[in-house]
C-alpha cells in the first residue's frame, strides 16, 4: 500500500437512496412494498445494517436476499453505486474496480435483482458491497474538524464525528493504516469508509470521486 490514505462520505451521499424506483426482499420476509416510502426495517435486519456500516463482514443470509425494479424511470438514472434496502449495490466499472483490491472478509456478494414481475433477472450484472474490514487507526486528537459524537455508556467507548466542512488532510490516522486491506472502517469515526490511495485513484480514473466525496487524510509523522 501506497503512503496516503483517503476518507470516503458516500455513506452520507443520501442521492444514492433516493427514490431508487427498487423493493427489496430480506431473508424470512415478505417483498417490501412497491412505493417510495419504504417501511422501517425489522429489528434483526436493522442491527445488520448497523453490523454492516461499523465494518463487519455479514453472512449471505444477513444481507438482502434479491431487489426488484418497479419504477424503470427512476431506476434508469442511478450510477454504479446505489442503495437497495439500506445496503450498497455496485455495478459496471465500479464492480470491475472493487474486484481488483483487498475488500477484507466480506467482499463483492452476486445480488439478483429482478423486473417488476418478481421472477425476470434484471439484465446487468449486481453485486452487494459487503464490508469487512476494521482498523483502529484514527488519531483523533491529531486532527482537525474531528468532534466528539458520541460515548458508550457501558464501555465508555467514544465515537467521534468529521464536521462536514472538514478538508484535506484535516483527519490524521497512524502509519499503521497503510497496512492490511483497501477499504476498512475505523470503529471510533462515525459513517465513513477510509481506502487505500491505489483504490481512491481507481475510484477517481472512473470519475466517481464526487459520488464518493473522497478527501485526503494525513498519516502522523507526513507532510501537514
Amino acid at each position: 500500500m501506497s503512503g496516503k490514505v483517503w476518507m470516503s462520505s458516500v455513506k452520507s451521499n443520501h442521492a444514492l437512496g433516493d427514490k431508487p424506483g427498487v423493493r427489496t426482499k430480506y431473508y424470512g420476509y415478505d417483498w417490501q412494498p412497491a412505493e417510495f416510502i419504504i417501511p422501517l426495517a425489522p429489528d434483526d435486519v436493522h442491527a445488520n445494517m448497523r453490523r454492516a456500516g461499523q465494518g463487519f463482514a455479514l453472512q449471505r443470509e444477513e444481507l438482502p436476499e434479491a431487489a426488484a425494479v418497479w419504477n424503470e424511470k427512476r431506476f434508469k438514472l442511478l450510477g454504479d453505486i446505489f442503495y437497495a434496502g439500506g445496503f450498497l449495490v455496485v455495478r459496471g466499472k465500479l464492480a470491475e474496480v472493487f474486484s481488483h483490491f483487498d475488500l477484507g472478509d466480506g467482499g463483492l456478494i452476486p445480488f439478483t435483482i429482478y423486473k417488476a414481475d418478481l421472477e425476470t433477472p434484471y439484465p446487468g450484472e449486481f453485486s452487494l458491497l459487503n464490508f469487512g474490514a476494521q482498523k483502529n487507526t484514527i488519531l483523533p486528537e491529531q486532527s482537525r474538524n474531528v468532534t466528539k459524537f458520541s460515548i458508550h455508556h457501558r464501555t465508555g467507548f467514544q465515537k467521534w464525528e468529521v464536521n462536514s466542512w472538514s478538508e484535506d488532510g484535516d483527519v490524521v490516522l497512524s502509519l499503521a493504516a497503510l497496512e492490511g486491506t483497501d477499504i476498512w472502517c475505523e470503529p471510533a469515526i462515525y459513517n465513513k469508509i477510509f481506502m487505500s490511495d491505489p483504490l481512491a485513484q481507481a475510484i477517481i480514473d472512473i470519475g466517481m470521486k464526487d459520488i464518493f466525496r473522497l478527501q485526503e487524510c494525513r498519516i502522523a509523522g507526513g507532510a501537514a
